[in-house]
């Protein structure tokens, strides 16, 4: 949004404004379109923060957005709450927001879209309306009357947003004028109200089109969109988000690529028809062969390979992009359209090293590959509906390149389809803890700060039964009570702040402070799997990172909460 250098130099006078009015005040038309406490609310030019507290203080997860740096500043020294998450960003890209990965229940618009250009409403509202949650809602205030060009004002209507709104499958559920709230009689108001019935921008209808209904040759083209949800529903931190797409590292498709061909090509399941006169897959060379003794689960981030296996893992890498980007990505087109959905750009393949290491730095050495946002968006939060639909297709394709063979296919076909979530592990947090009590270190249960004593568990932060993740970071020390206690739940946003230097120390003496080895696989693990920027790897963004895992795993899994029974206390 623009006009933020007049918002600056007179943020004093407009927080003394903003806040002379009460949040009913403004918006108490719109009251019975609020969602329940306890939602996830995006308030866009939040101002003097006056908005963003009433929702917080009902119990809100806020993520207030303010381009005017002064107008933060005092905001966020004026209305200080631990739920609220304070962004500097602008429509209409809002990229900060979009690497946060959240869906909104409701998105404010307080007094904002006069400041938005026409030439960017459009684009706007579309970025907001993939932001929305099902059944999400946006509230947007209109400023009628002659705009104020000092602060870089421009003209709106109701009717402009209604005609704006169809496009996107928005509906207007109230709008209404009133008086100017500061007594200005050359200036009105009118509060919309605009609804979201499923995930708004047609996706889901897209993807089953061209899971359903696209002609296909070969798997591939189910491959790549079941790898897209993966990464997205799994690895959403090695994305970049931008401005109309996001951007996943290459390598990491390719990797995921073959994690998932190799049980089925190693087992003989056919992947095309069987007419094109017995030419196998693409990928499926030498290199890919030489791989035949490292499993699925080995082909992970943070994983190391040396002498041969590396050079082939490298080389069958390498291949692999290259067939991606000519098929299935060059084959997947917009509806009656020429244009493609996915685009990749790869990289000429660097000198083939004798030992690598699978971080952030290799997945991107061999490309990139551009996703639409609003199918990123859907990916990431409907793949728990997505993924079984292609599974059926896959193994229904299977079947009919097997002809006869079709019933022994799909007996295997399902089984080695499993993605192959890692097994649950915490051999190396348990080790961790028995050096360092060995070395006459005390350690703690994060959940409640008791020292541990001989008997001890080891807790998963994120419950694996609902998202497996062996990761370091997800690895927690616990009383074997407090591991009983808790189980299969998700901790509160309040107990993670809480706990929050308990983790941190636990993470410096059992893996930072370790080795080289440690640091490197803690924050390669952590960039891949949680909402948090490579280069910004430091404890503290990872604990921030959690608590917004937190929220979305809470939101589209329904996972129910947890604190201890008793009072979490310093470590003692």
């Amino acid at each position: 949004m623009p006009a933020t250098k007049h918002y600056n130099e007179n943020a004093e006078r407009f927080v003394s404004q903003y806040e002379s009015l009460t949040f009913e005040d403004v918006h108490g038309t719109c009251l019975e379109w609020i969602p329940r406490p306890g939602s996830n609310v995006l308030d866009i030019g939040a101002g003097s923060g006056r908005d963003a507290a009433w929702f917080a203080k009902r119990g809100d997860n806020v993520v207030a957005v303010e381009p005017s740096d002064e107008m933060r500043r005092r905001a966020c020294s004026l209305h200080h709450a631990n739920n609220i998450r304070w962004l500097s960003d602008s429509l209409p890209d809002l990229s900060h927001v979009y690497r946060l990965g959240l869906t909104y229940d409701l998105i404010i618009l307080s007094a904002v879209w006069m400041h938005v250009p026409s030439s960017h409403r459009e684009r706007s509202l579309r970025k907001l309306t993939a932001l929305l949650a099902p059944n999400g809602r946006i509230v947007l205030s209109l400023r009628l009357g002659v705009p104020d060009i000092v602060r870089e004002m421009h003209a709106v209507s109701l009717s402009e947003i209604v005609s704006m709104s169809r496009q996107f499958g928005l509906r207007v559920l109230h709008s209404d004028e009133s008086e100017d709230r500061l007594g200005r009689s050359d200036v009105r108001w009118c509060s919309v109200v605009l609804g979201l019935p499923d995930d708004g921008l047609g996706t889901l209808p897209l993807l089953r089109s061209l899971v359903l209904r696209d002609e296909k040759s070969s798997t591939y083209k189910i491959a790549l969109l079941r790898i897209l949800a993966r990464i997205a529903d799994v690895a959403g931190g090695a994305a970049r988000h931008e401005s109309e797409f996001v951007t996943v590292p290459l390598g990491l498709v390719a990797l995921f690529w073959l994690r998932m061909y190799k049980p089925l090509v190693e087992n003989g399941l056919p992947q095309m028809p069987r007419s094109r006169n017995g030419t196998g897959p693409g990928f499926v060379t030498p290199n890919f062969a030489s791989l035949r003794a490292v499993s699925g689960p080995e082909l992970r981030v943070g994983a190391v390979f040396a002498g041969d296996t590396a050079i082939a893992l490298h080389r069958s890498l390498s291949e692999v992009s290259q067939l991606i980007r000519v098929m299935p990505a060059g084959h997947i087109f917009w509806p009656a359209s020429d244009r493609l959905i996915f685009e990749v750009s790869t990289r000429r393949r660097a000198a083939t090293p004798s030992r690598l290491c699978i971080d952030h730095a290799f997945l991107w050495s061999f490309g990139e590959l551009r996703i639409p946002t609003e199918i990123w968006q859907a990916l990431s939060h409907y793949n728990v509906w997505i993924e079984p639909v292609l599974l059926a297709e896959w193994v229904r394709l299977m079947c009919v390149y097997a002809g006869q063979d079709a019933g022994t296919v799909r007996e295997r076909a399902y089984e080695l389809l499993a993605w192959g979530d890692p097994i649950r592990d915490t051999r190396i947090a348990r080790d961790a803890v028995e050096r360092l009590r060995s070395a006459g270190k005390s350690v703690f249960c994060v959940w409640s700060g008791m020292r541990l004593r001989e008997q001890f568990e080891v807790d998963h932060c994120f419950p694996f039964s609902a998202w497996p993740c062996d990761d370091l970071w997800n690895l927690m020390p616990t009383t074997k009570r407090i591991n009983l206690e808790k189980s299969n739940r998700l901790v509160t946003g309040e107990l993670l702040l809480s706990a929050g230097d308990r983790i941190a120390e636990w993470w410096h003496d059992a893996y930072l402070n370790s080795s080289i080895e440690g640091v490197t696989r803690f924050f390669s693990e952590a960039a891949q799997t949680l909402p948090l920027e490579p280069q910004n790897a430091v404890a503290a963004n990872v604990l921030n990172a959690m608590n917004l895992q937190r929220i979305r795993l809470h939101r589209d899994q329904g996972l129910v909460e947890w604190s201890p029974a008793i009072r979490p206390g310093p470590s003692s």
